[in-house]
């Protein structure tokens, strides 16, 4: 497999337009699989961080490949969590899921602490964004300080470790397979691998 690649790309053909990719190369075992889905469905999971400014440009590649993914696959945003900071970004992820908003805020978060207009540096300033955009500041504390968040929030530390994340963006498929950029060669190709595990799994769920 290997030195078809390497002939491909001597030739100066994409390697990428080959059909497989190998253990250990564009993708990785969980040295801990993690409990998936058992209704036919594949789980893809994207551990993110607001603050990493690589999970920013991964986006548009993320929003690209959900137009035309499979409806076999089940997405999923995760927020890792690495120190108290990370902690209270994840808070804002889930808050503005309970407060219905997720999919509006997600992209608006991103921008407002990576683009090129920059409106965040602080926890406070991010408070501003979501007023900005209709949360008003009594909602957004009410929600942050909320059960369900804190569980929820609770919950994604618990995976970032379970799931032996050490750096992000990473994306776990059927809590069995992780691949990032580095392992596939740039956040173009992710996806690429992801679709190829994601045919594995259920090639071999038919067995």
């Amino acid at each position: 497999m290997r030195k078809i690649l390497i002939l491909l790309m001597a030739l100066g053909l994409n390697s990428f337009a080959w059909a497989d990719f190998d253990e250990g190369i564009e993708y990785k075992l969980l040295e801990k699989p993690q409990s998936a889905p058992t209704d036919g469905k594949v789980e893809v999971i994207e551990f993110f961080s607001y603050a990493c400014p690589h999970c920013y440009n991964f986006e548009p590649h993320i929003e690209k490949w959900k137009e035309k993914k499979s409806d076999n696959i089940e997405f999923i945003h995760v927020p890792a969590i690495f120190n108290d900071n990370w902690e209270a970004l994840a808070t804002l992820y889930y808050a503005a899921e309970v407060l219905g908003v997720q999919e509006k805020m997600h992209p608006i978060i991103f921008d407002a602490m990576h683009g090129d207009g920059k409106k965040a540096r602080s926890f406070d300033d991010l408070k501003v964004v979501f007023e900005k955009n209709g949360v008003s500041e009594e909602k957004l504390t009410q929600a942050l300080g909320s059960f369900t968040v804190s569980a929820k929030t609770r919950r994604a530390k618990t995976m970032t470790k379970t799931y032996g994340i050490d750096s992000v963006p990473m994306v776990v498929v059927q809590g069995k397979y992780r691949t990032n950029a580095t392992l596939a060669q740039g956040h173009g190709n992710v996806f690429k691998v992801v679709d190829f595990l994601s045919e594995k799994i259920e090639s071999e769920a038919k067995k």
